[in-house]
Parts: structure tokens; sequence; C-alpha cells
């Protein structure tokens, strides 16, 4: 598929909170498994080595798909939520698909 738009994102929760965050992310993904059918793939991780890293794996059909994640309303208050539990700004890079 081209124009794949790949996204990683590394997520730093405060001490203590990892276990907060990690709740939040699977609800974060069920919503947008609900909400984006543009979204080919939206999947939480937790460090395997280091318990206060997580990474999110999410791949879109398109930069308008990732686009509309980005403010989508489904999401808003779990955004808010998580602003309350970082230790740290998220780190987000994209990429683009190579093939198809």
């Amino acid at each position: 598929m081209s124009n794949v738009l790949t996204v990683v994102a590394k997520i730093y929760p405060k001490a203590g909170k990892e276990n907060e965050v990690a709740v939040l992310l699977v609800k974060m993904a069920d919503a947008v498994k609900q909400a984006e059918p543009d979204c080919l793939v939206y999947r939480p991780h937790r460090a395997a080595k280091d318990p206060l890293v997580f990474l999110f794996y999410e791949q879109y059909r398109s930069r308008a798909a990732f686009d509309f994640h980005r403010s989508a309303p489904h999401l808003a208050a779990y955004r808010d939520k998580m602003k309350e539990l970082l230790d740290r700004p998220t780190e987000v890079e994209t990429y683009h698909s190579l093939t198809d």
C-alpha cells in the first residue's frame, strides 16, 4: 500500500504512574479502532527492559488520516488525562513506507 505513513511514539510516564498509562493506552487503542477506519495499525507496547517506557506503533492510509487522528475528538479526554501522567513530552517520529 503506497503512501502509508508510519508513526512511532515513545511515551515516558511519571514513576508510579506506569500502570495508569498502560490502561489509558489500551483504552485509546480501542477508541481508535472504533472511530478511525483509515488507521491501519495502532498498537501500544511496553519496553521489556524498562517498564517506564511505552511505544506506540501506528500506521495510517495517508497523512490526512494521521492529521485527523491528531485532532480526533474521541481522543481529547484521553490526551488531557495523559498529560497529567507523563514525565516528559512524547517523542514522535514519522516514516514513509518504501514498499507496498
